[in-house]
């Protein structure tokens, strides 16, 4: 512990203040880490695809597509990408503009559209791969790979976890929706 960290947690605790809980207990801390450093992957991915005239969001959408040839509906594609059927409809509406993406009626129920790439769209998802393999390089680079394992289970546990938390939020969303 650094020694004005010691000094931190001495007067906090003399204090009696409930802010020594945020510099002493790892798992508050994780979690703001968890949010900081998501928000600047995105960040950093955001200002290396601009270029391409993408974003992460469109990204995200994108290697989804790319991974069921077969088209995806709006609703799964939306679930996916864990965003609103609203914010997905305006991505693939500027995503079809651009001609990243098309969309088809179902041949099996007219009421629903099924979303695919474009041939414009799949040469430009190896730029897209290119891009965000050079930035995991640069971000990572000089991590123990153990250590990325490390952090790749523990991640993956707390999405195990958290998974059932998911369901329960939707399902008022869902009753509304039926």
């Amino acid at each position: 512990m650094t020694i004005i960290r010691a000094l931190i947690v001495r007067v906090l605790s003399i204090r009696g203040d409930t802010k020594l809980d945020q510099v002493t207990d790892p798992s508050y801390r994780l979690g703001l880490r968890l949010a900081e450093v998501s928000r600047l992957w995105r960040l950093a991915l955001d200002a290396r695809l601009r270029p391409l005239g993408l974003s992460t969001a469109r990204w995200v959408a994108l290697v989804n597509l790319a991974a069921h040839p077969e088209g995806m509906t709006q609703n799964a594609l939306a679930l996916r990408v864990g965003i609103k059927g609203p914010t997905l409809v305006r991505q693939l509406d500027q995503l079809e503009a651009d001609g990243w993406v098309e969309r088809r009626d179902s041949p099996h129920d007219r009421r629903v559209k099924l979303v695919f790439l474009t041939p414009k769209a799949k040469p430009a998802l190896k730029s897209i791969s290119a891009v965000g393999r050079r930035l995991r390089a640069e971000l990572l680079e000089g991590v123990d790979e153990a250590e990325i394992h490390a952090c790749i289970a523990l991640l993956d546990h707390l999405k195990e976890r958290l998974r059932p938390l998911e369901s329960a939020a939707e399902a008022p969303t869902l009753a509304k929706a039926g």
